[in-house]
């Protein structure tokens, strides 16, 4: 397919499956907050019923196809964009008063436009640990179902290469008719085979399917990619282009919700509130535009100007005004019909009976009601937030605000988690192996690269920097030592967690350690991750975070940024682990099989002390975009704000579904986790509407 055949088409495709930011009825069966993957999910499945209607609301705007979201060899240039909320943590005491960049996905997709595309689930006994909290229902047995359903997998079709890079797909573990397309790429880098070589030989295994529950070794992790197209498969592409013309749900973008609104409860009187709307009003977001897509400008050049595409005019929806008013008369006869809001069953509380959203600061807000449920799906971040600015958090924070109570839930912004990681730099000098950074120091290298994607969707711009990881256990690489786990269990509970932690957070944290404790004593489990940038950057993650942190808010204004202190490096024994890590790199680099990149030593500098290597940690140490627990499921009594149902304790009708509802990071790459969670809640979902009817 030649380059102008291929952007008409992906013009053509994008044009049938723009954000609808269609005319709101009044009052919607399910409203769902946030466009991510979670959110996208759910409004998906809750949609496939036709006798409901969903609104999503997406602060962000729709991506117009840009290639530094569509080819993974684009990973992080969208980073610090429209597409990233843009957000920072407060200064970070243990890393010496440093501030850091936390980027997080804003827009139809969420975080799935940006990241680094890696797709795995963790280990079986990361979501054992969730039951061990009181979650019954949440085991690797219990998620796996859903994580199968929530993919479409194809594997390495070479015998010969899957070979060679130590691919061998466990297909009773994957699914093959689901939304996301998860593939390998077309190239692979092939200093990632040496890299597992080096592994080998220091006795960590290769885990030949990282997707099986058993991820303590070296693992070619697969990507979410169209295996034809070799572009990024988002929460966009798979759960909301492929059903644009489903009549019952409403997708509209750049809404910023600004509080949940509860049935007899006072509203948060410190915002400035516009008239609303009438019913019938379009969004007031962000419409796509194509100023930064792969056509630049706004316009297509004359040369790529296809008739049927390029004068069409903005989509909204697929139906003609009188339609689409036959349609709306409809809908709202059947609400009618359907009588008063479904009772809770058997969770008597407070109800959310709509949200109230703007598209900016300045802008009117305005009101749209629910007649079943909430569903929060804005991440670890804005979900925390905004229940805060709805009244639903800790009492003293709230009043502090002026903001109403409604329910204290002192977990709401707790338990913040990360996979800190650590950037270590050996770079190679082997000429003979081509590295990710020569697609932008070599110019001809560059040029041949686009040339092979343009042709025939191969070369190195398929292919994401990072595709062979590891995830070794601590056991194996100190020598079987247990002095890191005997570190952890040591510790009181409350020894470095700040002083004013609430009694039930803390608790929660007390039934968290021994569970740690447990996955770094364990060989058989993930201790941290080894990040190969395939350049000679071996950056390690820490899988077992001990820090606690938290998001509180800045103001009772919605649109003010949260306070986001994930208090990176406050427990010790992260540091700790992090030097064994570190450690670890240089004995890859003395191995036989990883001095054939000829690497060298530069940072760390080599014959550091362990008290340098923590001050180069504290120098370092950065987010992997991996936020979660700030909405954990945990029993109240241990901190938790939703419960194994993901329904806001004391509320109805009120759920949050994403990353914030884990009472534990696994080890893992988040995505994939979420979708399965995502899956698993629709269906909870379902069965509940049914239940009630």
């Amino acid at each position: 397919m030649s380059i102008l055949n291929f952007l008409a088409l992906y013009a053509a495709q994008l044009a049938l499956s723009l954000p609808l930011n269609s005319p709101l009825l009044e009052s919607y069966d399910y409203i769902v907050v946030g466009g991510g993957p979670a959110g996208l999910t759910v409004a998906n499945r809750l949609s496939e019923d036709p006798h409901v209607n969903v609104l999503l609301l997406e602060a962000g705007p729709a991506d117009s196809g840009e290639l530094n979201i569509a080819l993974p060899g684009m990973i992080g240039h969208e980073i610090g964009s429209r597409y990233d909320w843009n957000l920072s943590t407060t200064a970070q005491t243990s890393l010496n008063g440093a501030v850091r960049t936390v980027p997080q996905g804003r827009g139809l997709g969420g975080g799935t436009l940006i990241n680094g595309m890696l797709w795995n689930r963790g280990g079986v006994g990361d979501y054992d640990a969730w039951v061990q909290l009181g979650n019954e229902g949440w085991s690797w047995e219990d998620l796996l179902p859903y994580f199968i359903k929530s993919e479409t997998f194809t594997p390495v079709t070479s015998e010969e290469l899957a070979l060679q890079l130590s691919i061998e797909a466990d297909l009773n573990v994957h699914g093959f008719d689901g939304h996301v397309q998860v593939s390998f790429p077309h190239y692979m880098w092939n200093s990632s085979a040496i890299l597992f070589d080096a592994l080998n030989e220091l006795g960590v295994p290769t885990a030949y399917d990282p997707n099986t529950g058993q991820v303590a070794g070296a693992s070619f992790l697969p990507l979410n990619l169209h295996p034809d197209m070799q572009t990024r498969s988002t929460a966009r592409t798979a759960y909301y282009d492929p059903i644009t013309a489903r009549p019952n749900l409403w997708v509209s973008t750049g809404q910023y919700v600004t509080q949940v609104i509860f049935d007899g409860k006072q509203s948060n009187l410190n915002a400035v509130v516009g008239q609303p709307e009438d019913s019938t009003s379009h969004g007031q977001g962000l419409s796509p535009d194509t100023s930064k897509s792969i056509y630049g400008g706004g316009a297509l050049p004359i040369s790529f100007q296809n008739p049927a595409i390029a004068q069409a005019p903005p989509v909204k929806r697929r139906y003609s005004s009188p339609l689409w008013l036959w349609v709306t008369r409809l809908l709202k006869r059947r609400q009618q019909r359907s009588g008063p809001p479904l009772p809770a069953r058997d969770t008597p509380g407070s109800r959310a009976v709509g949200v109230e959203f703007a598209s900016n600061s300045l802008s009117p807000r305005q009101t749209v009601a629910a007649s079943r449920e909430v569903i929060l799906a804005a991440g670890a971040l804005h979900s925390p937030k905004l229940l805060m600015l709805s009244g639903v958090g800790p009492a003293a924070e709230l009043e502090r605000l002026g903001l109403p109570v409604h329910l204290d839930l002192p977990g709401v912004g707790s338990n913040l988690q990360d996979h800190g990681q650590v950037w270590c730099w050996y770079p190679y000098h082997n000429p003979d192996y081509a590295n990710p950074t020569m697609l932008t120091a070599n110019e001809t290298y560059a040029d041949d690269a686009w040339s092979d994607y343009w042709a025939n969707r191969t070369g190195p711009l398929t292919s994401s920097a990072i595709d062979g990881v590891a995830f070794p256990s601590l056991p194996l690489i100190v020598n079987g030592s247990t002095r890191i786990a005997d570190m952890a269990a040591a510790q009181s509970p409350e020894q470095y967690l700040p002083g004013d932690t609430d009694p039930t957070v803390l608790a929660g944290f007390a039934r968290q350690l021994p569970l740690l404790v447990d996955a770094l004593s364990d060989h058989s489990r993930a201790g941290y991750e080894i990040i190969n940038a395939n350049d000679g950057a071996l950056t390690v993650g820490n899988m077992r975070p001990l820090s606690r942190g938290t998001v509180t808010l800045n103001s009772s204004e919605p649109f003010d940024p949260p306070i986001i202190d994930p208090r990176y490096g406050s427990n010790p024994v992260d540091g700790q682990l992090l030097v064994a890590a570190t450690r670890f790199n240089e004995r890859l680099l003395n191995t036989d099989a990883l001095s054939q990149l000829e690497p060298e030593q530069m940072l760390p500098p080599a014959g550091s002390t362990d008290a340098e290597l923590l001050t180069y940690i504290s120098t370092k140490m950065q987010t992997e975009y991996h936020l979660a627990g700030t909405c954990a499921m945990l029993p109240q009594e241990l901190g938790g704000v939703v419960s194994p149902e993901l329904l806001v304790y004391g509320t109805s009708n009120l759920r949050v579904v994403d990353s914030s509802i884990m009472p534990l990071l696994p080890a893992a790459h988040l995505q994939a986790v979420v979708y399965g969670v995502a899956e698993k809640a629709s269906n909870t979902m379902a069965w509940s509407s049914k239940d009630a009817c």
